[in-house]
């Protein structure tokens, strides 16, 4: 049991909570510290406020209950447990402040009928005390109030009261204290000194990634529209005999929905963006340090407006959810029917032009040489390694000489899906580094 003990002071209304206070009261005297309350004092006397308030200054910790009930009012127009509990406030004392649960059931007596006031109250004191507690039952408040004021105690000990023959150890105590921290003091200067006389060597990594530029272009897709369905009653004369009222009727059933053709432009834009605005990723490793680092691992992170991949990787267009109009090949077919009668008219001169060259040499074209495709070999290199996983890109470095940098720059592409600002995230550790490094490279696209 420690020798401190110290004065706690309890505030709140009397009538509504006199077991929850003799409760508390019996909590904190169990746990070796000095109660102090409105049970000590005439609480309908204002001429008893200057002990009141002598006592809460020289407490050392202050202990709010608010139930329903307001309370007595004051000549300032304020009732006695708020006064007190704005003059701990304002003298800083610790609080502790426990606020009833205001759906909990009570009987007349210990609710007020107009709860205007006491609702005003519990404001001021949930918007002044940060931690405060919601309790509902007895128990409840008691176990709150015993955990927050042993951890009160424990992280912000106050003054306390001390018996008079514990004074002098006390102060013996506490002068051993002074010499040990000044002693501590003067060693952590010493060492601070002595680490600034010392040259340390070590790495010094920097990410450096090259950036992009967009044009006016980036934004210049054209989006597929919906087309409108047809009218059989409405198709011209000449393409009847091509088309028929069931090809309409598959047309039009098979027109997608709007949230088709949306997801299909989505994509479609982004191929786009793909093929129009790759470029290289060039990702330059330096070490500005005065010492080697050995054993590398960088992890670039890329966000989602940004796509990093492989330099081979192939990406084609989607598939239109758009079905093909019965018009059109009903136009190709009557094209096609005016085109053989055309050709009848001048199959005898083609016959004639065959005749003065018979082995139809002239029509003879020579044979190109075929170039043979090589798929492309991943370089392998024992001094270091890449590796894409999704948007994370892994970069491996057996060693990096300080003063010198290694330049990646013909595995991957990399291109901006959206225009705005884009944070690249890269973790480094190496051999001599204690803790990850985070380094974050922004584009603005």
């Amino acid at each position: 049991m420690k020798s401190t003990k110290y004065q706690v002071f309890l505030s709140s209304t009397y009538s509504d909570l006199k077991e929850e206070r003799e409760s508390i009261i019996k909590a904190i005297l169990e746990m070796y510290h000095i109660p102090i309350g409105m049970e000590m004092f005439s609480a309908e006397d204002e001429d008893q406020w200057e002990i009141i308030r002598r006592t809460i200054e020289v407490s050392d910790y202050y202990i709010l209950v608010l139930g329903l009930r307001y309370g007595s009012i004051t000549s300032d127009g304020i009732s006695f447990t708020q006064k007190e509990y704005e003059y701990a406030l304002e003298k800083k004392i610790p609080i502790l402040a426990f606020v009833m649960n205001e759906m909990v059931s009570l009987p007349k007596d210990k609710r007020d009928d107009d709860l205007s006031e006491i609702n005003k109250f519990r404001e001021l004191v949930l918007t002044n005390s940060k931690m405060a507690q919601f309790w509902e039952t007895k128990d409840q408040l008691i176990k709150n109030v015993s955990i927050s004021l042993m951890k009160q105690i424990m992280q912000k000990p106050g003054v306390g009261w001390v018996r008079g023959d514990k004074v002098g150890a006390e102060e013996a105590l506490s002068e051993e204290l002074t010499t040990l921290s000044k002693e501590n003091r003067e060693l952590r200067e010493k060492v601070v000194e002595l680490k600034s006389k010392l040259s340390l060597k070590a790495p010094n990594l920097k990410l450096d990634i090259k950036p992009f530029v967009i044009d006016e272009g980036f934004y210049s897709y054209k989006k597929t529209e919906m087309p409108k369905p047809l009218n059989f009653d409405e198709i011209d004369t000449h393409l009847l005999e091509y088309v028929s009222r069931e090809d309409i009727n598959k047309y039009n059933d098979a027109i997608p929905s709007q949230s088709q053709l949306d997801n299909y432009n989505e994509e479609s834009e982004k191929i786009y963006r793909i093929k129009n605005y790759s470029i290289n990723l060039v990702v330059t490793v330096v070490n500005a340090g005065s010492a080697k680092a050995n054993n590398l691992i960088i992890d670039i992170e890329f966000p989602e407006g940004l796509l990093c991949y492989e330099n081979n990787e192939v990406h084609r267009d989607p598939k239109t959810p758009i079905p093909f109009n019965p018009l059109k090949s009903a136009q190709a077919e009557y094209d096609k029917k005016l085109k053989e009668l055309k050709d009848r008219n001048s199959a005898l001169s083609r016959l004639s032009r065959l005749s003065q060259d018979p082995l139809g040499l002239s029509q003879l074209t020579s044979l190109a040489h075929a170039n043979l495709g090589f798929l492309r070999t991943p370089q392998i290199n024992k001094h270091w390694s890449t590796r894409l996983d999704g948007r994370k890109l892994t970069i491996r470095i057996v060693s990096l000489l300080h003063t010198r940098n290694m330049k990646f720059d013909d595995e991957y592409m990399i291109v901006p899906l959206k225009a705005g600002r884009h944070t690249i995230e890269a973790q480094i550790i190496c051999e001599e580094y204690e803790n990850i490094e985070t380094q974050f490279i922004e584009f603005n696209v």
